[in-house]
């Protein structure tokens, strides 16, 4: 399996990292709008929230790979991300057993996106105490559909989600198919036994 570093990645991505027991990281896919790779879903007030790296577009239009893409930071993105999670969820079980670690990723810069979504994944990983070795493709090979589905927002992998409480669910019900930083505050550390359980 491989897979394209994703931001905040998703529940089901996290769920497939921990069963290949490997993360074998791809940077050599063309980069593509509309995917998990400058973006992330967590469960705000309204529903469904999409926080949104911007990234520099490249001025003749050409395709840029994964590895090429740099992170736009004439905006104040990241502060923007940070408050919006904390409105989603300070109110949740364990936002103040993780807040202190997670803000730290919204402190820090890189120049490539790749660079920046790795270094997030690795945060991750250590919140929920997986141990997972990192390798890297160098030669390219397309993606396969269940790995396109891992990446892809407009892809929903055919996973059943158990439910778990969330903070507006009594608003808007159970939302599947969210980063992975909603069944972190909203689980703590029963989190990796839920990823167990996924199929």
């Amino acid at each position: 399996m491989q897979f394209v570093p994703a931001y905040f990645p998703s529940i089901q991505y996290i769920m497939a990292l921990m069963k290949a027991k490997e993360a074998r990281f791809t940077l050599e896919s063309n980069y593509q709008k509309q995917t998990y790779r400058n973006r992330c879903s967590i469960y705000g007030a309204n529903g469904k929230l999409n926080l949104t790296i911007p990234i520099q577009h490249k001025k003749d239009q050409t395709h840029q790979k994964d590895k090429e893409v740099k992170i736009l930071w004439e905006e104040n993105w990241q502060n923007q991300h940070w408050k919006s999670i904390t409105t989603a969820y300070r109110s949740s079980p364990f936002f103040e057993f993780y807040e202190d670690e997670l803000k730290e990723h919204f402190i820090k810069k890189s120049e490539g996106l790749m660079e920046y979504n790795l270094n997030l994944i690795e945060g991750v990983l250590s919140l929920l105490e997986i141990e997972i070795p990192f390798n890297f493709k160098e030669s390219y090979s397309p993606l396969s559909t269940t790995e396109e589905s891992w990446i892809n927002a407009k892809i929903q992998p055919q996973i059943r989600f158990p439910v778990y409480q969330q903070v507006f669910a009594d608003k808007h019900g159970f939302i599947p198919y969210l980063s992975i930083l909603d069944l972190i505050f909203n689980q703590g550390p029963q989190s990796l036994d839920y990823l167990e359980n996924l199929n």
